[in-house]
């Protein structure tokens, strides 16, 4: 084998390009002939080298270890050409096969025992079952449907089952898929494999973000004979690494994770009572919760009339403001929501509560008011109660003891003395410990001889009246719905459901890469946050089908299972009529028992790939 360079020119441009060439020599009828093994494409390699490069190609090929180039440049360059010399023996083998399950006949042959190596280790447990969960959900149908070519849609696989199997940027995906995973095995290579092909892939997956979550939650209807009955929503949100100046929806805003250092993105999701996704759409950092359900009920209403026809909305206290619920009525939808505030509910009423639910670690009961066609329902769960309890009594402390330390001060030097300081410190106190704030009464009172400057005397503060019926309320919470024909149970019931979304988000952020987001400007933004909700799409298919056969594991566990699940490459040296030669033989690891429960509750097959061999002479 050698290399030559070879120059090539634009027609119309004039421009001329040089790639190098790995070609070897052959006898034909006609003479010697030069063959072409592989184009290098246009590597940065000095021509004293060329030969370095092709003689380090062809020992690693042959499994000369002794010719390897010290250079690790050379050395690269080397694998990376091997690598594809290998993938284009395995095209071939594929192509002389007559199907896909059969199995060849023995061929026995005297092996070099010392020859055997084994390399190009790569994942295929998590690809496969995701992998097949992507066809199941017919991704490869809706995108070529919608003008995609066939070309990029194993680009667009890698990006969404990367999110799932290895979270973490679009470079981080491309690293993973190139080095790591064996995904464009099962889905085919794709014509360009590049980092900027990645990223234009991130692009069409989001120009099409509303035919995949429409055709998505169609397929995931019919596929898992989902009811459909209730719309849940909740909002989150993700920080930005970087100062994302251009994007505009990149604001400051109350972080969930509590990066206030950082700007960040809203993500509003719609799943059902399933958990199974709906709807997604994407907010600046700062939007205000009780804004963003007019916008997605519009969405539901123009992209899923039949899931936005006589269902249940559930919402949490943030969204659920006196506007929003007459826009539910408008809109024909039902409703149960957590109502702000105790409502008519008083201490009396805690005598009369009934337990609809009692556990070993909490216990729920719930007293019911109907007015205006509306069922109000105050509920109190004991665990709940020992929570607010904490936080109250927690701020509470802090309250009390910094009230005690301004006091204080106002006798001691360089401390603060005057009036107006000292209310303006109470009254940021206040705004600190709201909880605590709202128990108590808090009194300045200044000097009686008042100068230019006046001082305070003293702070003074008292509990008040309502103090012990407030603590009496820890624990409660009251839900308000327009469904007066359900039970009690039915309606707590259905509202903790909205843990789904919670469960939903959770999934995101920790298996799915949903925060931080590396991207500087709005579109590239948008796309990473679109990628980890397709990724849960099947992510939940996942857990849902193995739910319904009795396995709970969450996704992080089954990847951590099926990661040892993985596809190899043997070499070794064969005697064939008088002479030696080198094989390759790609293979699966056998796979072990758990990972065949896996794969057969998911309907699958136990190998993943078929046997490949191909012979260097």
């Amino acid at each position: 084998m050698f290399i030559k360079k070879v120059r090539k020119s634009n027609k119309g441009s004039g421009k001329i390009y040089e790639y190098l060439h790995l070609v070897e020599s052959i006898r034909t009828e006609k003479g010697p002939r030069q063959r072409l093994v592989l184009n290098l494409g246009d590597l940065d390699v000095p021509v004293d080298q060329f030969k370095e490069l092709a003689n380090c190609i062809e020992a690693m090929l042959t499994g000369q270890n002794q010719l390897f180039s010290p250079d690790r440049e050379i050395e690269k360059h080397a694998r990376n050409a091997v690598m594809r010399i290998r993938a284009q023996k395995s095209e071939e083998q594929d192509a002389l096969q007559s199907g896909p399950d059969q199995q060849p006949d023995p061929d026995y042959r005297t092996v070099d025992v010392a020859s055997m190596q084994a390399g190009e280790v790569r994942s295929l447990g998590p690809e496969y079952v995701c992998h097949s969960l992507w066809n199941e959900l017919q991704f490869n149908e809706i995108l070529m449907s919608n003008g995609v070519s066939k070309h990029v849609l194993p680009l667009l696989e890698a990006l969404v089952v990367g999110r799932l199997i290895s979270p973490g940027s679009e470079r981080h995906t491309w690293n993973w898929s190139h080095d790591l995973s064996a995904v464009y095995e099962l889905s085919g290579p794709p014509l360009r494999e590049s980092l900027s092909s990645l990223y234009r892939a991130g692009d069409v997956l989001f120009d099409l973000k509303e035919q995949l979550e429409v055709h998505l939650a169609r397929r995931e209807r019919d596929l898992f004979s989902l009811p459909e009955r209730l719309c849940l929503l909740d909002l989150t949100n993700a920080f930005f690494e970087g100062s994302a100046n251009g994007n505009p929806k990149a604001k400051r805003g109350r972080s969930k994770e509590k990066r206030s250092d950082c700007k960040l993105l809203t993500l509003a999701l719609v799943v059902d009572e399933n958990g199974f996704a709906k709807h997604s759409r994407l907010y600046p950092g700062n939007q205000s919760e009780p804004q963003t359900l007019e916008d997605i009920l519009e969405d539901m209403i123009r992209l899923h009339p039949g899931l936005s026809r006589e269902r249940t909305v559930v919402v949490d206290a943030g969204i659920a403001t006196e506007a929003n619920l007459a826009l539910l009525k408008d809109k024909k939808f039902h409703y149960i929501v957590v109502h702000r505030g105790k409502a008519d509910f008083s201490a009396a009423d805690l005598e009369n509560m009934t337990v609809i639910r009692e556990k070993q670690q909490y216990r729920i009961e719930v007293v019911r008011k109907e007015r205006d066609g509306q069922a109000m329902l105050l509920c109190r769960s004991s665990a709940r109660k020992g929570k607010d309890f904490g936080i109250r009594n927690r701020q509470e402390q802090l309250f009390v003891e910094r009230l005690r330390y301004f006091h204080e001060g106002l006798s001691l030097p360089r401390r603060t003395k005057l009036y107006d300081k000292v209310v303006e410190k109470v009254g940021r106190l206040r705004e600190k410990y709201p909880r605590a704030s709202k128990l108590y009464d808090v009194e300045v009172t200044p000097e009686e001889k008042p100068g230019k400057k006046v001082k305070a005397s003293a702070i003074v503060w008292r509990k008040k009246e309502q103090y012990d019926q407030v603590a009496q309320f820890d624990g409660c919470y009251v839900l308000c719905t327009d469904l007066c024909n359900l039970s009690d149970k039915d309606i707590w019931e259905t509202y903790v459901m909205l843990t789904r979304v919670e469960n939903a988000f959770r999934s995101m952020k920790s298996a799915l890469g949903l925060r931080p987001n590396f991207h500087q400007n709005e579109d590239r933004a948008d796309a990473h946050m679109f990628i980890s909700v397709l990724a849960y799409h099947i992510l939940h298919a996942i857990e849902y089908r193995l739910g319904q056969c009795g396995d709970h594991r969450s996704w992080s566990t089954l990847r951590e299972v099926l990661s040892t699940h993985q596809r190899l490459t043997i070499e070794y040296n064969v005697k064939e009529q008088d002479r030696i030669v080198r094989r390759h033989v790609r293979l699966c690891s056998t796979p072990e028992p758990e990972h065949k429960e896996i794969y057969r509750n998911l309907g699958l097959k136990d190998e993943p790939l078929p046997r490949k061999t191909h012979t260097v002479k």
